[in-house]
């Protein structure tokens, strides 16, 4: 059962992202240009206009800037466009939720994965900026993995949550949109929390996404480990949205017919 939907989940991942490139003439490439159009942008503006320096790292060039800036924006954005989509993730999809043996519970998921391809794509060409940049290549980067799966966990349990909201109260898809741009300058992505006052940056690294984003990158740029006291801590909340999230949407599947 569990391996039937592992495919299924995997099937719809394809047919979503193929749908979303469909007619496009450069079709995922967009997911690199986008971000990088993003990125020539934010570092202009914070490097070149505002002569902006990074607290704490050694930038020698505009390249290292832009890769500080990109990394942020990579996972940032993953979060992001899962927040989203969530909320039609489930209303988007009447012809399956009328199904009564369709695992609902896919559809989420599909949106989840669907953006952690996206920015695979987008780490392509982070990849081709870090042979350029004076960071280089560190062993440490092997554990990527110890931060990418709880983030992972927390954004599908806020995609849970989002999917389920948006199904009763349609204004959550334009709720969802604002909190993913205010969450974006609350979250260190453009700059180091270390640049705020303490009672400021105490605060902002109090959220998980915020311990996800700096210590991703602080692994990728200097090899430097997570610091587990912030890591179990996002960790810990992380599986409190994914078990909620998940909790709650199972609780209010039964009534998605009835509205959808």
């Amino acid at each position: 059962m569990k391996s039937r939907r592992v495919e299924l989940l995997l099937s719809l991942t394809g047919r979503d992202i193929q749908k979303k490139y469909k007619d496009s003439m450069l079709g995922a490439l967009w997911g690199v240009i986008v971000p990088l159009i993003l990125l020539a942008i934010y570092t202009v503006i914070f490097s070149a206009i505002f002569n902006a320096r990074w607290k704490g790292v050694e930038v020698n060039s505009k390249v290292d800037y832009a890769v500080l800036l990109f990394i942020g924006l990579i996972v940032y954005n993953f979060f992001a466009e899962s927040l989203t989509r969530a909320p039609t993730a489930v209303l988007g999809n009447p012809n399956l939720v009328k199904k009564v043996v369709f695992p609902l519970e896919v559809l989420p998921a599909v949106a989840v994965l669907s953006s952690l391809y996206n920015a695979g794509i987008a780490s392509i060409a982070l990849v081709i900026f870090l042979v350029f940049s004076s960071f280089g290549f560190h062993w440490q980067v092997l554990l990527l993995p110890v931060l990418l799966v709880p983030m992972v966990a927390l954004t599908l349990g806020v995609t849970y949550l989002f999917a389920s909201l948006g199904v009763f109260f349609r204004d959550i898809d334009q709720l969802a949109g604002l909190l993913a741009r205010i969450l974006q300058y609350l979250t260190p992505v453009l700059y180091p929390s270390v640049i705020f006052p303490d009672t400021v940056g105490m605060w902002m690294r109090l959220s998980p996404l915020a311990v996800y984003v700096e210590q991703i990158r602080a692994l990728i740029i200097t090899g430097e480990l997570p610091q587990w006291g912030a890591y179990f801590w996002a960790v810990g909340w992380s599986g409190i949205f994914l078990v909620f999230g998940y909790w709650w949407f199972q609780k209010t599947r039964r009534a998605f017919a009835d509205v959808v």
